[in-house]
């Protein structure tokens, strides 16, 4: 049924065939009144709104009784909320703004036709629309949840008008594959596509200069992703459990990788690393199994604690000259490790650092180390040599080399140095004394 309206005389033009309307277009002005009418049709599948004014005056109330205002040019809140039958919807020329949960709970709804001049998807507008297949944004900005548990979302398709993709923007969304992100998108908030399991491939923005808090996380599916060289910080848990990337290039634009960044991304073989990064945040490649390759960036200032826990597929290590610290469980069962150089920066190898790496065969203690960690060392079964080149024992804690065959293993030392060690704790477990 095709209908001109003046706003607020939709229900009089419908009159008894209301609730038989099941395909409506309508022309004209409608206001809030008119929503109400819309929303009171019992059987509508299609609406057609493509040559509607939204306009100001009347009123309705969603599904929970709460009063809807109307603005000119928007569509308002909860506009199809919980309409079940709804299946297909062509917005306004003339719109600017979807508001907030407009679709939320649509589970029929399969189209929305968005028109050029939306400049903002309001927050949970399509929130479990779960029948939604795809959708094309021209412009601006899409909202915190905008498309959160569209689960049925296979294409995507982003015009070089959006500016935001925000907060949880497109969580669940498991059937989304491949996503181009223009480089009009300066912002993506943190989580926009956690738990997207089912997404193989993403170009980001070259626009963007952070990649937020749980971004990606669970996307296990991805398996390339391109970073810009915009990108100056990887966020929290940004890639966590992103299990089929296997390689990835951050490029020398990027400063800082935050903490958990890539925990548990059990497929990653290698990581090329901008040099310009200062931090690796806790636990950032933790439970990397496979990771065998990484050169880290020689501006980088401390590894941090569980860094490269369990990373137990890599095999050396080349620590920066410039770090002082190797944190608590930094290189913890990393049981594929089987060289490892230590830089004179180095002051402190902290608790369990490098516990339980059991392919070890030789450790050099460079003579700046003052203090070795609880169980530091612990459990490096296959240790056979241990070359400490300080002049003063360094203070060693309890159990720092429990676990290694102190009777078989070689303790190298500076010339001259050996009773100061046959009598320092921890030090003086070791059976035979070679100064060089």
């Amino acid at each position: 049924m095709k209908t001109n309206v003046t706003a607020g005389n939709l229900s009089t033009l419908l009159e008894a065939q209301i609730n038989i309307n099941t395909v409506l277009t309508l022309s004209g002005e409608i206001n809030g009144d008119d929503i109400a009418t819309i929303r009171s049709i019992a059987n509508l599948t299609v609406l057609n709104l493509t040559d509607v004014n939204i306009v100001e005056g009347g009123s309705f109330y969603n599904e929970e009784k709460v009063y809807i205002s109307i603005k000119q040019d928007e569509i308002p809140e909860y506009m199809f909320s919980g309409l079940d039958t709804i299946t297909s919807v062509t917005l306004p020329n003339s719109a600017t703004v979807i508001g907030e949960r407009a679709f939320s709970g649509c589970t029929e709804l399969t189209s929305v036709t968005v028109p050029d001049n939306i400049a903002t998807i309001g927050l949970y507008a399509f929130e479990n629309c779960t029948a939604l297949t795809s959708i094309t944004i021209p412009n601006g900005i899409i909202g915190n949840h905008a498309f959160s548990g569209c689960t049925e979302l296979a294409s995507l398709i982003l015009n070089d008008g959006v500016t935001a993709i925000g907060e949880s923007a497109l969580q669940g969304c498991t059937r989304l594959t491949s996503v181009i992100i223009p480089d009009s998108v300066t912002f993506i908030g943190d989580q926009a596509f956690k738990d997207c399991t089912g997404l193989t491939s993403i170009k980001i923005s070259d626009s963007l200069t952070s990649i937020g808090n749980q971004t990606f996380r669970d996307c296990s599916g991805l398996t390339s992703i391109t970073i810009p060289d915009s990108l100056i910080s990887i966020g929290e848990n940004a890639f966590r459990n992103c299990s089929g990337l296997t390689s990835i290039i951050i490029p020398d634009s990027v400063i800082n990788i935050d903490d958990w960044a890539f925990y548990d991304c059990t497929g990653l073989i290698s990581v090329t690393m901008s040099n310009n990064i200062k931090s690796i945040g806790e636990a950032a490649f933790m439970g990397c199994s496979n990771l065998t390759s990484i050169v880290l960036s020689n501006s980088i200032i401390s590894i941090s604690e569980n860094a490269f826990n369990d990373c137990s597929g890599l095999t050396s290590i080349i620590i920066p000259n410039g770090v002082t610290t190797i944190r608590e469980n930094a290189f913890y069962r990393c049981t594929g490790l089987a060289s490892v150089i230590i830089p004179d920066s180095v002051t402190t190898i902290s608790d369990n650092a490098f516990n339980g790496c059991t392919g070890l065969t030789s450790i050099t203690i460079p003579g700046s180390v003052t203090s070795i960690g609880y169980q530091a060392f612990s459990y490096c079964t296959e240790i056979k040599e241990v070359h400490c080149k300080a002049l003063t024992p360094p203070k060693a804690a309890s159990g720092s080399f429990n676990g290694v065959k102190n009777e078989s293993c070689k303790l190298y030392i500076p010339k001259g140095t050996a009773e100061a060690y046959k009598n320092a704790y921890i030090w003086n477990s070791f059976m035979e004394f070679i100064e060089e």
